[in-house]
Order: C-alpha cells, then structure tokens, then sequence
C-alpha cells in the first residue's frame, strides 16, 4: 500500500531567500537557498537540519511553467552540482526545458550543500577489503564500518540516523511548499527514482509531472538488488567488450577485452599495480583487483561522452585498461578522503544506503555464501558492484534500518513517465518493470541500448525528446514504447 502522509501541517509554509551559491565562478544568476526541516518527522519539535537547493531561472522565449526539482541519483548525488554545471555551459538540459523551466538542484538531507554526513577520513582511507577471505577478515571488515559509523555518528550528530529516503521524501514536500507554486514538477535520475516514487506514495495528489529515468525500486531485498545488478553490470561489460572490437576507436581495439581484464584483476590481487597519478589525484597510489572489478562499473555508465561526466565515454574505460596493462593505473584507482565532509567518501549515500536496506549478510559464512553466488553470476566481476558495497559495507553499520523495503502500490497521481535502458549496468532493466508496477498511472518508455539513465546524454535521442515533451505537456508516449535513441 501506499505510505500515509502523516505529517502535513507539522510547520508552517517556508519562504525561500535566494543568495549567491559557494561554487567558483558561478553566474549572478545561480542563487542558492535552504529549507528547515526536523531532523526527525517523529519529533517535529526536535532538532532541525537544512535541505539546499539552488535554482537557475528560466532562459525565457516560451511560457514559463514553474520549477523543475532535479535530482541527480547517488544515493549521495548533488543536485546542485548539475545544476551548476549547467550554469556554467555543461548543456545537460534541452532547451525547451530552459525555456519553460526555473532548474531547481536539490541536495537531500545529509549531502552536498546541506548539512552533510561528516565522517573521519582516517577511517575512512584504512583500506579493508568486502571480499574477505577467512572469519578474522570479516571480522575486521565489521569493525571497520562500525568505527566508520560511530564516527559519522559522533561527527555529524543526530541527522546520522534519519538520513533515509522517507525522511528525504517529506523534505521535498516541505521544498514543493517554499516553492509556492503548486503541484510539484520532478526529474530523478537513478537513486532520484526511488525519492521520486517514495515522494509519489506519500503525495501522489500533489504532482503535476514526474520523470524517473533509471529505476530504483525500493521494494527488493539487498540480495535481488545483488542478482540484477550483477547481471546488468557483467552483460555490459560483455557489450563493451564487443564495442571494443567493432569500433577502431577503442583504445583496445583489436585485443581481447575480457581476457585482458581478467589477467589484469589477476595481477593486482597478487600483486597490486602503481597508480602515480594519485600522489597528487588524491586517490590511492596501489590498485588491487578488487579496485578494478568495483571501479569499472563506474566508467561503463555512459557509452557516449558526456561533457563534465564522461568525457571520453566507454572510451575511457578502455584506455584506463590499457594503461593498467603497461604498469599505471591511476585511473582505476580508489579515492581517499582528506576532510571529514570529502565528498569522496560520499558517505552521505552509504548512509542513506544502510538506513534503507538491512544487511542479509550477519556472519562470515553468509557474506562468502553470497559472493559464490556472485561469483556463479559473473567469472569477471565476482560479485563487484555497487549492491555488493550495500552488503558487505552496511555489516555492522551502527545505525538500524529506520525504511525497510516495502513494496509500493501507488495510485491518484497524474501520468508518471518511468524511463529505462535495457542495458543499464546500474539499475537493471528487471527493475524499470517491478516499479512500473507499483506506479499505476505510470507509462515505462524503454531505450534499446546502453548506459545508464538517459536524461543526460548528448546528441538526438528520441527517448531525451520524450522526457521534454511529457515534462512540458505532461502527455506520455503510448505504453509499450521502445525507442532505439
């Protein structure tokens, strides 16, 4: 069933005060402002925390329709951060959306611009391995993330322990207030589908659009997230490796891609590779094969370049492989943290992540139980991806799930338009059909092909096209659409 807002009312209408936004070289046009809420819904008179977003108004030349509220996905993505890309000429959203649109970047509770999870880095840079090999491994594995915790617990204080998506969910409502503009316009990438559907079951009549491009359900167990993650993340890495050797591009065109990389995961476990880049990247200048089958998931997000995000699109990859295989691999390389709010920890995210899903795995028999069955699923990545940091980074977590999984059935909203890639090595295809049916007045739009989200990427594309056009007019393609762009 869907979640009862129970909570409406609990503070009165906020007004936002916009002000120059913290990022350097940021147009007078980019203005930034906060909203209040309570640090627990439970206890609205109880501490507050702030909820940042920044706004970027309207380019003009068509009829204005209100703000868009953007948010990036992550878990621990900042939303202004896009939008201060797009600020600044990163050209992330069309045109009609400019025209029609005040972009609105939200950072959730606990991220970026608001008040963040703030944890020990020191801590955070003792490498530990997820996949230990023996109980004592696990045991410090344990260990390690419950220092971890205790630290963000005791750095950033009571936000550590509601800073789930439920709670993320109703600070949006109290944002869609200070908004005053009526029925609030949505567009969640990833991670910002499932605030986006969590939003939906406690609000569904207080939405005029809602796009959700790269489902996240949060109805699944950690397990079948691991299932069909895996499998998504080892089909892409098996298309890549096909691209590779149709396209004279690749920088690995003409070698064998998958051999390639497992001789290159081999090597690091038994001997960790050099990463000079990192003694001045801030990353960590030795590279293991753990680091290599966690790290690629990261570079086969988005095929074709991306401006500010991808660069070099799968391209990249390939040339972080190839100069692996000749001695350096900085580019697979692990950050380190040098502050306690370094968003390389983004351990604004892991927390979410442990408040929203429970550990399946409570000893060390479970957690090499569950990396078998990875390693069934994938010879490649052998378990690696990012569930698996949810199953092996959450056991011992101090902090209790406060927003179990629940699956949802959300009905009295407006058309929603749910977006998916049927090859997605992030949020799996299997996924975009398990929230569509809990959405009931959502439309699934499907994009033959590959990447992760389509929202961002440049160049035609028919399903970006679709996204406008139901944000602007709010009209869905017709169910069962398949779009090859």
């Amino acid at each position: 069933m869907g979640r009862r807002s129970d909570e409406a009312g609990v503070q009165a209408r906020q007004h936002l005060h916009w002000a120059p936004c913290p990022y350097p070289g940021a147009p007078a046009a980019l203005q930034c402002a906060s909203v209040v809420v309570p640090v627990d819904y439970a206890h609205p008179s109880g501490a507050t925390t702030k909820v940042v977003v920044n706004r970027l108004p309207a380019q003009g030349g068509g009829r204005r329709i209100g703000s868009l509220v953007f948010n990036p996905g992550g878990p621990g993505g900042s939303g202004t951060e896009i939008v201060y890309g797009e600020s600044v000429g990163a050209g992330f959203f069309s045109e009609g959306v400019r025209q029609h649109f005040d972009l609105i970047g939200l950072d959730p509770r606990g991220v970026g611009l608001s008040d963040p999870v703030r944890c020990d880095p020191a801590i955070f840079n003792d490498r530990v391995t997820l996949f230990p090999t023996d109980a004592a491994g696990y045991r410090r594995l344990v260990a390690h993330n419950r220092a971890f915790g205790e630290s963000c617990r005791r750095l950033t204080g009571p936000l550590f322990g509601h800073v789930d998506t439920l709670s993320a969910a109703r600070d949006l409502e109290v944002l869609r207030q200070a908004l005053g503009e009526g029925p609030l316009n949505y567009l969640g990438l990833s991670y910002g589908t499932q605030l986006g559907s969590t939003y939906a079951s406690l609000y569904p009549h207080r939405i005029r659009v809602m796009a959700l491009d790269g489902a996240l359900p949060h109805s699944l167990p950690a397990t079948t997230l691991f299932a069909d993650e895996e499998n998504a993340y080892a089909t892409e890495l098996q298309r890549f490796a096909g691209w590779c050797a149709r396209t004279t591009t690749c920088a690995l065109h003409g070698r064998p891609v998958l051999p390639l990389f497992d001789r290159l995961v081999a090597r690091a476990d038994r001997d960790p590779i050099a990463a000079p880049g990192c003694a001045t990247a801030g990353c960590r200048p030795q590279v293991t094969g753990e680091d290599i089958r966690l790290n690629t998931q990261g570079k086969l997000l988005f095929r074709s370049p991306i401006p500010f995000v991808a660069p070099g699109g799968w391209n990249d990859l390939a040339v972080a492989l190839r100069d692996a295989a000749a001695g350096d691999a900085t580019a697979l390389s692990s950050p380190l943290a040098s502050s306690p709010d370094d968003p390389a920890m983004n351990a604004g995210g892991l927390a979410v992540e442990c408040l929203d899903w429970p550990d399946p795995a409570h000893s060390f028999a479970d957690l090499k139980r569950l990396e078998l069955f990875g390693r069934v699923l994938s010879a490649h990545l052998q378990g690696a991806s990012q569930s698996w940091t949810i199953i092996a980074g959450c056991a011992g977590w101090p902090a209790p799930v406060t927003n179990p999984p629940a699956t949802l059935s959300v009905s009295g909203t407006p058309p929603l338009l749910l977006v998916n890639a049927t090859h997605d090595p992030s949020t799996s295809y299997v996924w975009a059909q398990e929230l569509a049916s809990e959405l009931h007045s959502s439309v699934l739009l499907t994009r033959a092909g590959d990447g992760h989200t389509t929202y961002l990427t440049h160049g035609p594309s028919r399903t970006r096209d679709a996204i406008d056009r139901y944000l602007v007019t709010g009209w869905t393609p017709p169910a069962g659409t398949v779009y090859t762009s």
